[in-house]
């Protein structure tokens, strides 16, 4: 796989799981006759009272290139108000993207590369936008509630998530809520491919006063950085 795909397709991913990959705990209520849309509705009415979070997170991909193996990869996720993020790979190699409001910077450091894309970040900004107040996921997705069991997660609620504009890079997403606090415990992005990126999330923690200085990013001296205008979409 090119870099350029490489980096089109971990956007991608970020793009959507930034929007649903949240552990926010709230008042627990019985969740056995709700339907999607009030599922939905008690994860949004919290977002905005959130300032801040970071959780720890798997992520295993199945590729139908690679059919019978996944890959696994683990880091940190952070989120500030104002749309600011931060994701930390560690494992199996380091990884770093940084949105500070207006840019999204990938660096890998490994190769070593960074990517410097506002045309993404701006796609960005709009699909974190419900987190915020200023956008909804009923506006941008079809939302229905399945069959837990059949899931493998049975005393849990499921959903799936279908984008509204028939040009969305993903077919569908899976959120797996914890029923007693309606915490999402797991995220699972599907493509047209039916590739999936499943993110596992643990140790939530909110409002801990996570320093701005975690949201920008300095290019280090002599790494090449390569502007990415156009918007992206996975390869």
């Amino acid at each position: 796989m090119t870099s350029i795909a490489r980096k089109n397709r971990m956007i991608a991913a970020a793009v959507f799981l930034l929007t649903v990959g949240l552990s926010i705990p709230v008042v627990a209520e019985e969740p056995a006759d709700l339907t999607a849309k009030q599922v939905v509705e008690k994860l949004q009415q919290f977002y905005a009272g959130i300032d801040e979070y970071k959780v720890t997170f798997v992520q295993t991909t199945k590729h139908k290139m690679f059919s019978g193996r996944l890959q696994r990869a683990y880091g940190t996720l952070m989120y500030k108000k104002g749309g600011l993020m931060r994701w930390e790979y560690n494992r199996p190699e380091p990884k770093l993207f940084v949105y500070d409001g207006k840019v999204l910077w990938v660096y890998e450091p490994e190769v070593p590369q960074i990517f410097k894309g506002t045309a993404d970040a701006e796609r960005l900004r709009r699909a974190l936008a419900f987190l915020t107040g200023e956008g909804r996921i009923l506006d941008q997705y079809k939302v229905r509630r399945v069959d837990a069991k059949k899931c493998g997660f049975e005393q849990g609620i499921v959903l799936k998530l279908y984008p509204k504009d028939k040009k969305s890079a993903f077919n569908h997403v899976e959120l797996y809520i914890n029923p007693g606090d309606f915490r999402v415990e797991r995220s699972v992005v599907v493509d047209h491919e039916k590739n999936r990126n499943r993110l596992d999330f643990t140790k939530p923690l909110t409002n801990s006063g996570l320093s701005a200085d975690l949201f920008k990013f300095i290019p280090p001296p002599g790494v090449p950085v390569m502007q990415a205008d156009q918007p992206t979409t996975p390869k």
